[in-house]
């Protein structure tokens, strides 16, 4: 089987779909190629689902033929995330203990819009230890590896998503998003994802914080994927109406940004500052809207104290919880580093606990009043280029505390998106795109309206690259390596 069917966008097999050049079954086969090919580098494919799969590409290769497909992503191959529950297919939520598991028997929201779509759902991908590290580190699946460099991390929590599309496994993924868990990973490995207003992609279980979020190589393919995965579900009770959210090509190509009002935002006033290359592609893009007559102006750092520590003990609390839903006897086979930052809160009272929602949910008022001015904000997604593919994070004890460009949009339920913007050392580099709550159709336009004025040639690894980390000084400015030496 001809490989090269990966290289193309969503579009291009469409148009291959409809002349009879390819059929579904042959994407399908060059993907599973593929992933023979370059996974076990990888380490990114949870479950091959090849049973269901070939049976939705034969579906789908007769409805090409008789001219009657359902829809875009009809006859494509997109992966969903370890934690999605689809029918017939395992979930373990990345933790080596619940590897036992019965598969599941109940299709969530997203996994049943890409079967009613005709999307060939070919695999789950892998993730860590409850989601709980924007990291590619799990007790169940080891060490996912970033095909652009092998030594490096994939961010997480949708790891496994990361990895494989940045390697050309796939045309899209639907992964889930915390505290950046579709970001981080676009971030590292060079890929558009959406983190959607809360409640816009519906997702079970109902949360006011976690969203399902897409994930691909392109923000045309992103936006095709959320059209169809953004229909209201009533089993999800947070599920917003009003419809999809349906952007096309042609709404950014020809969007005027003229008074578009755009804030720029380099510093969080806590945590880890961003590494110069970071910062340039930011202001790269602010200055393309600038230079087209947006108004661009630089956001003041949005605190003036450290206020990560509440929201670290709400996930350290979410953690806890579900370690201790573990069988008693598996309980040590989850990663020590989660079993340890999670043991912090076994000692919080009801009280503590009701004091850390207050306190996140001032913080989280206070973000979004400080970028209510903004049609959109741009900002880094991650403080650096990453870091080293054995780290659960910037932090040792605190795995998610290099996610501050990201986790605060989860508490105020802001859209927000991811484009690759240039690489550096080797590495991409990725800008977010922060809007309005339920303006998601204007943060998808301004990601396409950047992807499309970018600097040119910006690819793919076509292979996974075998090379040494890159230095310290680049991870983010005020890493300290000797932690993990």
């Amino acid at each position: 089987m001809d490989t090269t069917v990966l290289g193309l966008t969503s579009s291009d097999l469409r148009a291959a779909y409809a002349s009879g050049d390819l059929s579904p079954v042959d994407a399908l086969e060059a993907t599973y190629a593929r992933i023979d090919a370059v996974d076990p580098q990888l380490g990114a494919i949870a479950f091959r689902n090849d049973e269901q799969a070939r049976e939705q590409a034969e579906a789908s290769a007769g409805r090409w033929r008789e001219g009657r497909p359902l829809g875009p992503l009809d006859g494509l191959p997109i992966s969903i995330k370890d934690s999605v529950h689809a029918v017939g297919t395992p979930w373990t939520h990345g933790v080596r203990a619940n590897r036992d598991l019965p598969h599941a028997t109940v299709d969530t929201p997203p996994a049943a819009r890409l079967k009613e779509a005709g999307a060939v759902v070919f695999a789950k991908t892998t993730m860590p230890d409850m989601g709980m590290m924007a990291s590619g580190v799990s007790s169940l699946y080891g060490i996912v590896r970033n095909p652009w460099n092998l030594s490096m991390n994939t961010g997480g929590s949708s790891a496994g998503a990361g990895a494989s599309l940045a390697a050309g496994i796939g045309s899209a993924s639907i992964g889930s998003d915390i505290a950046g868990s579709v970001r981080l990973p676009s971030a590292h490995c060079g890929l558009v994802s959406l983190k959607p207003t809360q409640g816009r992609i519906p997702h079970l279980a109902p949360s006011t914080v976690r969203s399902a979020g897409p994930m691909a190589r392109t923000v045309a393919e992103v936006a095709e994927l959320t059209a169809v995965i953004s229909r209201p579900d009533a089993r999800d009770l947070l599920s917003l109406p009003g419809g999809p959210i349906e952007v096309e090509p042609s709404d950014w190509a020809g969007l005027d940004v003229r008074g578009l009002r755009v804030g720029v935002l380099l510093d969080m006033g806590y945590g880890f500052g961003v590494v110069a290359p970071v910062a340039d592609a930011v202001r790269e893009a602010a200055a393309l809207l600038s230079d087209a007559g947006a108004r661009v102006e630089k956001v003041p750092a949005l605190f003036d104290h450290d206020p990560y520590a509440p929201l670290d003990r709400l996930f350290q609390v979410r953690a806890l919880a579900e370690w201790q839903g573990l069988p008693e006897d598996r309980r040590d086979e989850v990663l020590p580093e989660i079993r340890d930052w999670a043991d912090g809160a076994r000692g919080l009272t009801a009280a503590d606990h009701e004091r850390d929602l207050v306190a996140v949910q001032h913080s989280a008022a206070h973000v979004a009043a400080s970028l209510a001015p903004y049609d959109v904000v741009l900002s880094p997604i991650i403080p650096g280029l990453g870091h080293r593919a054995e780290q659960v994070g910037l932090e040792r004890a605190r795995p998610l505390a290099h996610c501050s460009f990201t986790c605060w949009y989860n508490q105020t339920g802001q859209p927000a998106a991811t484009v690759p913007f240039g690489t550096h050392a080797g590495l991409p580099l990725g800008v977010q795109v922060v809007g309005q709550r339920f303006d998601d159709g204007r943060v998808l336009q301004v990601t396409g309206w950047l992807e499309a004025r970018r600097t040119p040639g910006f690819a793919w690894p076509d292979q996974p690259r075998d090379l040494p980390p890159v230095a310290d000084a680049l991870l983010a400015d005020g890493y300290r390596a000797e932690e993990w030496s």
